[in-house]
């Protein structure tokens, strides 16, 4: 969020140092005219300077190199995790903003608030690109261990010298493509197997309903329930995201085709409504993480 103008004049480095001199300086010499003098002059500096065209560029240029600053510090924490794909896709979402920004480069506000929401669709792709990431290495975890199949450890990411020292050498090690196949398939394969056990349970409680660890495997059938739950909650997820993730790159290359053609209220609803959607996504991520930590207690 950016800072209102009045508190982020006020907190602007110059005027905290001549405050603060001002305060020295008065209580060195113990004469009270230097802080009034400053008093004074503080109160004219925040009447009219945060409404000055000046200040309102100097406020838009921080807020800019805050979000890219961030973006910055997110990339470097996503890429390792990511895979290659996913890394050049966003290089193209970054490639198609600096076309979009040099067609239109002006001073109006509602252009402004259009790279704005550009720019949180650019955080949320990185953050879907993580999830997506992080969800299909946990299918891939469930399908080895109902298969008995022991992973090796992670191996340790190791960075390329050079100008781009962001990429690593190798791919995240057994991070499947989230193709449909993949994601269909292993949920299939998953919710099969905790099925069966499932049905193992109610075969073993009918053939002998006083057995003395009948609740012991009762839990355990609620455990499996739930966890097939949870399969299918990711798998879901995992097609929103991927859908998600495809729209964005669509309607960066819509604004990019169309930015000079169409109105502002047009730009800026297309936008609006991807950033809905992406919020929505983020609320049912949200909820999937609830439920793993339901399962985890369990």
């Amino acid at each position: 969020m950016r800072p209102h103008k009045l508190k982020a004049a006020f907190l602007e480095d110059f005027n905290l140092i001549g405050m603060g001199a001002a305060l020295a300086l008065s209580a060195a010499t113990l004469n009270p005219l230097p802080l009034l003098v400053a008093v004074a002059a503080e109160a004219a500096y925040l009447l009219f300077v945060p409404d000055s065209k000046w200040f309102e560029r100097r406020l838009d240029h921080k807020y800019d190199q805050e979000i890219i600053r961030r973006r910055e510090d997110l990339k470097r924490e996503v890429f390792p995790q990511i895979r290659t794909s996913a890394r050049d896709r966003f290089a193209r979402l970054e490639s198609v903003r600096s076309q979009i920004e040099a067609q239109a480069k002006n001073e109006d506000r509602w252009f402004r608030e259009a790279m704005r929401k550009l720019d949180f669709l650019m955080e949320k792709y990185l953050q879907f690109a993580l999830k997506e990431a992080h969800f299909c290495s946990y299918l891939r975890t469930l399908e080895r261990d109902i298969e008995g199949v022991v992973e090796p450890p992670p191996v340790q990411q190791v960075y390329t010298k050079g100008k781009d020292r962001r990429k690593p050498e190798r791919e995240p090690q057994g991070l499947p493509e989230p193709t449909e196949k993949f994601i269909d398939g292993t949920v299939n394969r998953i919710q099969g197997h905790y099925n069966g056990e499932i049905q193992e349970i109610d075969d073993k409680i009918t053939e002998d309903p006083d057995f003395p660890t009948r609740r012991v495997v009762e839990k355990r059938k609620e455990i499996l329930q739930r966890r097939h739950e949870y399969v299918g909650r990711i798998g879901l997820i995992l097609h929103n995201l991927g859908g998600q993730m495809q729209l964005m790159q669509d309607t960066f290359g819509l604004i990019n085709d169309e930015i000079r053609a169409r109105s502002p209220e047009q730009v800026l609803a297309d936008i609006d409504e991807v950033v809905i959607t992406s919020n929505s996504l983020t609320d049912a991520i949200e909820e999937v993480a609830s439920l793993e930590d339901l399962v985890a207690r369990l």
